[in-house]
């Protein structure tokens, strides 16, 4: 770098930013924003140290200020990038890498932006197209997910400023987040004779019998049942990564997801059977056999993909006219039912294994409008 950086404050929406004039590569005067986070109320000499500091750092050349690298090439390489991959959970690295390869670089890859170029309002734009098929939520993550990604770039010293942090998300109100649809208990009914005999009867029986998720299911082995005892430990899950099932041991999705259940005797009866049934078709099998110890698994022991589970759910569902709904709504359902039989909302937090109890409020809450009717009647006199 052979100029000197100089720069200003501005006040952009009562906040601190720091304005620096540079020069592009081709010499021509370019300016770069970087918000201080700084309210302008008691902190412009914070502020005024923050644009001292930032200059002495771009004139003594410690920052690369400027790639040239195509943004859907950092997005490739953070979700790649072994920094990532040691923050978060496999489970979690699965979701990113779907979320980011499915959406945000196809995307961009289009637009052929560069990072140094790229500004809020790209990104803004981008979060806009993608509320036209895409819900409040999705578009969230996606926004988590690449503002991530620039926190990564501007660790390698590709990039001194995030764009991401002055983004406004315009979100559409008319969109509200799918609670899911709920099944009775006689719709359940129906579907747990639906899917007798089919590759997914266990996994689509336990799940609405127990309210697991997919990948705990999935992760169940035997030796996580005690049948004499009557319990069901739920410690591991198999995710789908990278075009393929994985099954991740003493892995759940958070700890709390770690829990040991109770197990019905109608439940136990159910599982007493698929375990006669499977050594039967080890014995058939012979060496042939994945002796994997999964509960849900094909004929030959191997584990079944979680995608596999999906598909066929649905395809059952039509076959049979019941209401079509999501794997994960038969959890919902699950909650749903408790609740309506009268259990404490602690108690059914705690079974689902969420991180919090307020994570169950937040989702469950507005299932139990006779909760309202009731406290109603208490007040009034």
């Amino acid at each position: 770098m052979n100029y000197v950086v100089t720069g200003s404050l501005q006040i952009k929406r009562n906040t601190y930013q720091i304005v620096l004039n540079l020069r592009d590569k081709n010499n021509k005067p370019k300016q770069k924003w970087i918000s201080t986070r700084l309210p302008v109320k008691g902190n412009k000499r914070k502020a005024e140290q923050m644009l001292q500091q930032t200059l002495a750092d771009y004139n003594n050349n410690q920052i690369q200020y400027c790639s040239n690298m195509k943004f859907f090439k950092l997005m490739q390489e953070w979700i790649e990038s072994d920094a990532l991959k040691n923050k978060v959970r496999p489970s979690t690295l699965a979701i990113y890498k779907k979320e980011v390869n499915a959406h945000i670089i196809p995307y961009f890859k289009q637009t052929d932006i560069k990072l140094c170029d790229l500004l809020p309002s790209h990104l803004e734009q981008f979060y806009k197209d993608m509320l036209k098929s895409l819900s409040n939520v999705t578009v969230h993550k996606l926004h988590s997910n690449i503002f991530s990604a620039l926190k990564y770039a501007i660790r390698e010293h590709y990039i001194s400023y995030n764009p991401a942090q002055d983004v406004v998300m315009k979100w559409d109100k008319t969109k509200k987040a799918n609670s899911g649809a709920i099944y009775t208990k006689d719709q359940i009914a129906q579907l747990l004779e639906a899917v007798k005999g089919d590759v997914v009867e266990t996994p689509i029986t336990l799940i609405a019998m127990l309210g697991l998720r997919r990948s705990e299911v999935l992760g169940l082995k035997w030796d996580c049942i005690d049948f004499e005892n009557n319990l069901i430990a739920i410690r591991s899950t198999v995710i789908y990564n990278d075009y393929k099932a994985e099954f991740c041991e003493d892995q759940t999705k958070t700890e709390k997801s770690q829990r040991v259940l109770a197990m019905s005797d109608k439940l136990k009866s159910y599982l007493l059977s698929v375990k006669a049934k499977q050594d039967q078709n080890q014995l058939l099998y012979g060496v042939d056999y994945h002796d994997d110890g999964f509960v849900c698994c094909y004929d030959n022991g191997a584990v079944i993909k979680p995608e596999r589970v999906t598909n066929r759910f649905k395809n059952i569902l039509i076959r049979n006219n019941l209401p079509v709904i999501r794997v994960h709504d038969l959890r919902h359902s699950a909650a749903s039912n408790l609740l309506a039989d009268g259990v404490n909302i602690g108690n059914i937090s705690k079974w689902l294994g969420h991180k919090s109890i307020q994570t169950t409020i937040d989702i469950y809450a507005h299932l139990t409008p006779q909760a309202n009717t009731e406290i109603a009647s208490l007040l009034s006199v």
